[in-house]
């Protein structure tokens, strides 16, 4: 299994630190606002790191941060009127809201950067005893001169940096990089808010890349296998949480970097001021969660994703005939005779399997396996009708794999009719090819009254629940 590794930019074979195992942290949501579904792109990456892992047999532990206090966090509380906690409670919601409605698997672990202070308090202090931060005006700055190895990650040139410039924002310009905050000093809003803690260098809160330092460890151990975020948080955020750690303790960080790309709308950044902007919940509006999956699958992770309706629609049409073919091999089962074992279309089956693997352990090349879902898909057309353990072994390996990419599988979905529903809509199929009009629409008028709708195909009809 090979992974692209921003760490030196290339593919590497996955070694875990334990046999069998593999501990995974990855960056999650700032708590201030409803999440684009540009967030939900890496919060899905993780998913199909997380699922594929265990598809492989590894015992997966995950770890997901919660950022609920930042300057974000407290400027968006303070115009709301509401306290911090109060504020960042109403957004964790809403996340872990969208987490569920796109059937991303939970975490083991979703630390909050509120509570995970005395840890971060720790990495400081053993950096102030090393030597490689200072305290100015009652904060606490990392310095990256002392650092020699920062900029491993990004490729940031260390010797082109400012000198003794201090970035006291926790979200800065990658084009003035410097020395960056550890520890904030309380300002007078936020002392009168009760929005800090106490130090021994005195009343604060922690800047935003101090948080994940500490709590991948904390669940982890060090290093930690992989680590998964944006391609947007390689500099400074990840660059920041390595020198932090490792000047700390003198121990790698993290093994493996994976980064995902952005996901733009009609090839543009989105932006609320360009119209082009949009939550999950918009496009759960209009599309289902398999619709929405579908789409973040056809795309390689390092690839930029361009989200267009035309592109939607494309998903939507993909997700709908792996839908069909369920419910068509649910058919075909109901209706297959006992017998002898196909050992060719066995061995296709097994070979369409290898080749999901394959296109997986390259870096998790989701569409390359979506093809081999699909072409899986063809072959159990070829077979329709034939011997009931064959197409039930088709069955089997083609849930694994749709199982794997989360697809068609949360309570409520339209995976499964009685026979004699499902066999009523083969008969309409039939009269549709005897082009008995009549016979066609009497049928489906009768099953929209019992609240099944239907959508026709090329390879057939498809239902849903109305």
């Amino acid at each position: 299994m090979r992974i692209f590794n921003t760490m030196g930019r290339k593919l590497q074979e996955f070694i875990p630190v334990h046999k069998g195992e593999v501990r995974i942290y990855s960056c999650g949501p700032t708590v201030y606002a409803m999440p684009h579904i540009g967030n939900f792109r890496t919060f899905f990456l993780t998913d199909i790191i997380h699922r594929y892992f265990e598809y492989k047999g590894y015992k997966v532990t995950l770890v997901m941060n919660i950022t609920d206090i930042d300057d974000k966090t407290i400027r968006g509380s303070e115009a709301a009127g509401m306290t911090l906690k109060e504020f960042t409670d109403k957004y964790t919601k809403v996340f872990f809201d969208g987490l569920d409605a796109l059937n991303i698997l939970r975490a083991d672990h979703y630390p909050r950067a509120t509570e995970t202070v005395p840890e971060m308090l720790d990495i400081i202090q053993h950096l102030l005893e090393n030597g490689v931060a200072y305290i100015a005006n009652g904060s606490v700055y990392f310095s990256i001169h002392k650092f020699p190895a920062y900029g491993k990650l990004s490729g940031m040139d260390l010797d082109a940096l400012d000198h003794g410039h201090r970035v006291d924002s926790d979200e800065y310009e990658k084009d003035a990089p410097g020395d960056f905050a550890l520890w904030k000093a309380a300002t007078p809003d936020e002392l009168r808010r009760g929005i800090f803690f106490e130090a021994p260098w005195g009343k604060g809160r922690p800047g935003w890349h101090i948080e994940c330092s500490a709590m991948g460890p904390k669940y982890l151990g060090s290093p930690l296998d992989i680590h998964i975020g944006g391609v947007d948080l390689i500099f400074p955020h990840h660059e920041n949480e390595i020198a932090q750690f490792e000047a700390a303790y003198g121990k790698k960080f993290v093994n493996y970097w994976v980064h995902g790309e952005h996901l733009v709308v009609n090839g543009r950044k989105m932006s609320k001021s360009k119209g082009n902007y949009f939550t999950l919940n918009d496009l759960l509006k209009k599309y289902t969660y398999n619709e929405i999956r579908y789409l973040f699958l056809s795309t390689h992770y390092r690839d930029k994703l361009n989200y267009t309706e035309k592109a939607m629609q494309n998903a939507a049409k993909g997700a709908a005939k792996l839908e069909l073919a369920l419910q068509n091999l649910d058919f075909f089962i109901a209706n297959a005779k006992e017998g002898e074992s196909d050992s060719g279309f066995l061995a296709t089956a097994k070979q369409r399997r290898r080749e999901f693997e394959e296109a997986m352990d390259g870096d998790f090349n989701t569409p390359k396996a979506l093809r081999v879902i699909h072409e899986l898909v063809s072959d159990i057309y070829k077979y329709a009708g034939k011997e009931k353990g064959t197409l039930e072994t088709a069955r089997s390996t083609l849930l694994l794999m749709l199982h794997t990419f989360g697809l068609f599988e949360k309570e409520g979905e339209s995976s499964q009719l009685p026979a004699e529903l499902i066999k009523e809509i083969h008969e309409r199929e039939a009269a549709r090819a005897a082009k008995d009009w009549a016979k066609a629409d009497a049928i489906r008028s009768k099953l929209k009254e019992k609240g099944i709708l239907l959508d026709d195909f090329p390879e057939g009809t498809r239902w849903r629940r109305a």
